[in-house]
């Protein structure tokens, strides 16, 4: 049975779950809308709005890496990243409408919808529609994206990913050129609360926060962060995901340093505002093993080896196609 990647649920889970940054934060559209076309495949268009779905939740992190200073640029590099691969998706798909090589298997399609449901605490698909309606869509989208990711998942599977076989000689003199991708350096889950510089309350806010956050605690510092966050992913309780101790701004790296799991920091000042930072969790540097590192390493040289077919494959599709960018 073909195994669906986490990729493409992540995808799909983004439609409903997809809370970007100020001053992007989506909103169900009220009356006629106009949205920024960005891009068309073959006459297809892609607009911001598709990139940000895809977008908004990396964008929430980049908010805990860089400053106001660089947030702009690391953002729009990042929506033109999410745009190709629209665009390199939109021409499997229509690589396959041209060939038709194969069904797609409605219990695939079913199955991810179901994945979804759980992933999102639905019991049922009737919850699950209703979630999709709070946030603007519907089951019926979701099962049409769903079947897209299914048709490009097997067109991959079947026309791109070729078995690699690899001797163990050639796994380990990759492990030893390249020992230090498989350690991992310490990392931090942290919630991020932000009062923006301009909000009138500014003061009051930061003092009444100072205050409740002597004894908070998770339950109490995410609600906070839903109530007065103008910052990244604030309806997720302000929540970035596991990011790696060296790659956080400096602001956050000082103040962060060897605090323990569910201390609460701040004020911390910046261009933007006034932040505070509660650390979920933390997990420690590890060094590479061969023996463990393994399946990994194997890992590793098989996607490099497909990525390259892939690459090629696609330069071939945007080769007869045409692609027009509006930006």
């Amino acid at each position: 049975m073909l195994k669906i990647s986490i990729f493409y649920i992540s995808i799909i889970c983004s439609v409903i779950y997809a809370q970007a940054p100020p001053p992007y934060k989506l909103k169900k559209p009220e009356g006629p809308q106009v949205d920024s076309i960005l891009a068309s495949v073959n006459g297809e268009p892609i607009s911001l709005t598709d990139v940000i779905y895809e977008s908004s939740y990396n964008e929430a992190r980049l908010y805990a890496v860089y400053s106001s200073k660089n947030i702009f640029n690391e953002i729009q590099k990042l929506r033109k990243k999410i745009l190709d691969d629209i665009i390199d998706r939109k021409l499997i798909l229509l690589e396959y409408k041209a060939t038709m090589p194969f069904q797609v298997p409605r219990q695939y399609v079913e199955n991810l919808i179901d994945e979804l449901a759980m992933n999102f605490g639905c019991s049922n698909r009737s919850e699950l529609r209703e979630k999709a309606k709070d946030a603007g869509t519907s089951i019926e989208e979701l099962r049409k994206k769903a079947r897209t990711k299914v048709i490009t998942q097997i067109m991959i599977s079947s026309y791109i990913y070729t078995v690699v076989n690899l001797t163990p000689r050639e796994i380990h003199e990759y492990y030893e050129k390249n020992v230090k991708i498989f350690s991992t350096d310490s990392q931090v889950r942290l919630q991020l609360l932000l009062i923006g510089q301009k909000h009138k309350d500014h003061q009051r806010i930061k003092q009444e926060l100072q205050e409740a956050f002597k004894k908070a605690d998770k339950k109490i510092f995410t609600g906070m962060v839903r109530l007065y966050s103008s910052g990244p992913g604030a309806m997720r309780g302000g929540d970035l995901g596991w990011i790696e101790c060296s790659e956080l701004r400096a602001e956050f790296a000082t103040e962060t340093k060897d605090k323990k799991i569910g201390e609460i920091i701040g004020p911390i000042e910046t261009d933007e505002g006034t932040y505070f930072i509660r650390i979920n969790d933390r997990k420690k540097a590890t060094k590479a093993d061969f023996i463990k590192m393994l399946p990994q390493i194997k890992q590793k040289i098989e996607a490099k080896r497909r990525k390259k077919a892939y690459d090629a494959y696609i330069a071939k599709l945007r080769k007869k196609s045409i692609i027009r960018y509006f930006f």
